[in-house]
């Protein structure tokens, strides 16, 4: 890159180095992405809770598994009427900052799309912990 000399005006080449940490820069990257000071700790904060979740749920996935049994199992009592389990999801969404997505006619797929869709900084900061802490542990 050629930059100016502000006392000459003379034009003075720039290294790799410094092009490269001008575009580097915590400002400018702040600026490109939009990015605020409660953004980035939300995004570290999730990316935290996906390392975490990732190490934990390869080293107890014999337990994960287990669980997930229970919860099959609880799923198919409620389906045949021998109990009732009912969750209040817009207050879920509430606690954890979660934005909610309009209602969707569609498959399951389509309403997690839209979801993933709805928050998707958070989905990769999350996934993108997960990653690195399953190949972690």
């Amino acid at each position: 890159m050629i930059d100016t000399n502000v006392s000459t005006g003379t034009p003075v080449e720039k290294g790799w180095f410094e092009a490269l940490k001008e575009k580097l820069n915590i400002e400018n990257l702040t600026k490109k992405f939009d990015l605020s000071k409660e953004k980035i700790i939300t995004l570290l904060l999730y990316l935290g809770a996906g390392f975490i979740f990732g190490f934990l749920f390869k080293k107890y996935f014999r337990y994960v598994f287990v669980l997930a049994l229970i919860i099959v199992g609880i799923y198919a009592l409620q389906k045949t009427g021998a109990i009732t389990v009912t969750v209040d999801w817009t207050r879920m969404n509430e606690v954890f900052g979660i934005k909610g997505i309009p209602q969707i006619d569609g498959n399951m797929f389509s309403i997690f799309w839209g979801w993933i869709k709805a928050n998707l900084a958070v989905s990769i900061s999350f996934l993108l912990g997960f990653i690195i802490g399953w190949k972690v542990s």
